[in-house]
């Protein structure tokens, strides 16, 4: 989609899939693609597709999830004729099961960087994001701990200097994230086996998951107070989550997420004239304005579900006192999923989403209050 406006920003999120060259390991339950022959034309095949979802999508910033090798995702930019225009942040997986976050950002029209020095993974939960000994002092009154401290897929975080110099655009921090998915945890069964897995291991497998997964959205909620509350009521924080997040839009660890922000729906009420931490979700932002909408990114068990995800800051959000982008578009393509012919071709099981967003901040002189 064509800018009207340098200053114009477009956020996609995309999951690979096991992007993984011939021979890498991906899951321990996962065969790879073999380093014959066939294998290296089966990977071709995955290459091609992943190369024409990029041209479709034509975003200014892109998230991955699922990528196991840093070469496979240049391969696929090459086949799509953009490796010169997008800079790639990405790494190999570090082992078997542990597959890592990428991104890729359009370079300015002078072919510069637009990705600000000091990009890179998060592993960790913040130092003091700790739930040792907490007591319940109503109802069941409790004492809880809690040992998870770190991402089971480390979130990548870079701060985006869009193109403009009258007005320059402030600073985008940009959040790409794969948490826990809701399929059961892998755990171990060596002896001495806790009681637990002896008499309830499906249960407990997912539980275990579903804890994994509210811990890491707690802990990422915590990285994002850090960025985006300030003291100064007139500072702005631009900030965008961009990932896989493994739970629908209204789930308990997105809205944890998102700190649910409030949402204007009629024109004279206050509400989203200013939230300090919230994060709008733009599925939700497209429903407001359409008349029907179905928005699904994966298909489980003939069960559609919205798991892949886009969350902007109030900066983005139009009827904020601190917008600078107002909201175009959200798009979803997943007529790929749950359809044979596209599976040959190594199409992801997930839909891509993707939202644009146009240079067009609140006039200082118009009274929002």
């Amino acid at each position: 989609m064509a800018r009207a406006n340098m200053r114009d920003l477009s956020f996609a999120t995309f999951n690979l899939l096991n992007l993984q060259v011939p021979g890498g390991l991906t899951y321990s339950n996962s065969p790879p693609i073999e380093d014959t022959p066939e294998g290296r034309d089966e990977y071709e095949r995955k290459i091609g597709w992943t190369a024409a979802q990029l041209v479709l999508l034509d975003a200014e910033v892109i998230g991955f999830q699922e990528l196991w090798s840093a070469s496979a995702l240049e391969d696929a930019f090459r086949a799509a004729s953009l490796l010169d225009q997008y800079d790639l942040i990405a790494r190999d997986a570090p082992g078997i099961g542990r597959p890592q976050v990428a991104l890729a950002v359009r370079k300015d029209r002078n072919g510069n960087s637009q990705i600000a020095p000091g990009a890179g993974w998060i592993p960790d939960f913040p130092a003091d994001f700790t739930f040792d000994k907490l007591r319940e002092t109503d109802g069941a009154e409790e004492e809880i701990t809690v040992t998870i401290d770190h991402f089971s897929r480390p979130i990548l975080h870079a701060v985006i200097q869009s193109e403009g110099t009258r007005p320059k655009p402030p600073g985008v921090s940009v959040y790409v994230c794969h948490l826990k998915s809701k399929g059961p945890a892998r755990l171990s069964f060596a002896h001495p086996r806790p009681v637990a897995l002896q008499t309830y291991a499906k249960i407990t497998k997912s539980t275990v998951s579903h804890i994994r997964r509210v811990m890491e959205a707690g802990a990422l909620r915590a990285l994002l107070d850090g960025v985006m509350k300030q003291e100064d009521e007139t500072a702005i924080s631009p900030t965008v989550v961009l990932g896989d997040l493994n739970d629908d839009t209204m789930s308990v660890t997105n809205e944890l997420i998102s700190d649910q922000p409030t949402y204007r729906v009629i024109q004279k009420s206050r509400a989203g004239l200013t939230s300090d931490k919230g994060l709008y979700s733009v599925e939700r932002l497209q429903q407001y304005r359409s008349m029907r909408h179905v928005y699904y990114t994966h298909v489980y068990k003939h069960k559609r579900e919205s798991l892949d995800h886009i969350l902007v800051s109030e900066e983005f959000y139009d009827h904020s006192r601190k917008r600078q982008w107002s909201f175009r578009e959200m798009e979803v393509f997943n007529d790929h999923l749950n359809r044979e012919e596209f599976e040959d071709l190594g199409a992801s099981d997930h839909g891509l989403v993707r939202a644009y967003f146009d240079w067009h901040p609140m006039p200082t002189e118009i009274d929002v209050a």
